[in-house]
């Protein structure tokens, strides 16, 4: 905004255009706001910034100032633990050790979970917060180290979810997914291939059926089996991978119920899984 005075015609002209893409993949205008920045100098980052060019159209707080306004995301303490695991390495003191966040439930120390898909068990010996602090808990919403025993590095990837026994999160092969299509060259036909990435896992997929397209305003079928999709349409589709997946329904975890389409390193949509198979 620096480069440009802090004009108001240049901050309308971004708002307006990614108001735009925001309410077309979904974002309600109600919830969005934008704060004029400049992320070269840091103005208006932390602190109000006092600019007559800036104060004399723009009245609200720095960015700072808005995040503490916006009200914390509920966390899904009731229901079964799911961690998503984002580092795997060996401590030299503490052994093999495993980063992640706690998406939903709680864990304990000394508690038998289940690493999936691969169905591995282990043990949690230790836990730590991300400043090394020392913790018998982790609940959701938090990062935290878990130091696992009873099975080996091999066994764990990044992108694994890790369960206990009595509550393990689904697996699957196949599932459906609405999602919204970006501007694409070519257009989706059932058997198109894709990079199926969801968290920190990318895997090989094909679009293996469109099942309908669908109203963006109120989200009513359009058309049943359609031959292809385009740019800026709204679908039910199905995916099938080649190696077992971790998922769960969007409405029970939004982390695991949310995925994005690539296709020759491009994004060509994304969406929510609505029913696994």
């Amino acid at each position: 905004m620096e480069n440009v005075g802090w004009g108001k015609e240049r901050y309308d002209h971004i708002s307006k255009e990614l108001s735009v893409f925001l309410k077309s993949v979904g974002f309600k205008s109600s919830e969005v706001i934008f704060v004029p920045v400049s992320g070269l100098e840091g103005e208006n980052l932390l602190e109000k910034f006092i600019n007559p060019s800036l104060n004399e159209w723009y009245s609200g707080g720095s960015l700072v100032d808005v995040m503490d306004g916006l009200e914390p995301p509920k966390r899904c303490y009731d229901r079964p633990f799911r961690l998503i695991v984002t580092d795997v390495f060996k401590h030299p003191q503490m052994g093999l050790s495993v980063a992640g966040k706690v998406d939903s439930g709680f864990l304990i120390v000394g508690t038998p979970v289940v690493i999936m898909p691969g169905g591995t068990t282990a043990m949690v010996k230790s836990m730590t917060t991300v400043d090394d602090k020392s913790v018998d808990y982790s609940v959701a919403g938090e990062q935290c180290i878990i130091v696992l025993g009873g099975t080996d590095q091999t066994k764990i990837h990044n992108g694994n979810v890790i369960c206990e026994s009595q509550s393990r999160v689904r697996t699957t092969l196949k599932f459906k997914a609405r999602v919204l299509v970006f501007n694409i060259d070519i257009p989706i036909t059932k058997g198109f291939p894709i990079d199926l990435h969801y968290q920190t896992v990318n895997e090989p997929a094909v679009i293996s059926r469109l099942i309908s397209t669908h109203s963006k305003s109120n989200g009513q079928v359009i058309k049943a089996k359609p031959r292809c999709l385009t740019k800026n349409q709204v679908a039910l589709i199905e995916i099938k991978c080649e190696r077992a997946i971790c998922l769960e329904l969007f409405k029970d975890s939004k982390s695991l119920g949310r995925i994005t389409c690539r296709y020759g390193g491009n994004t060509i949509a994304a969406g929510m899984v609505i029913e696994i198979t």
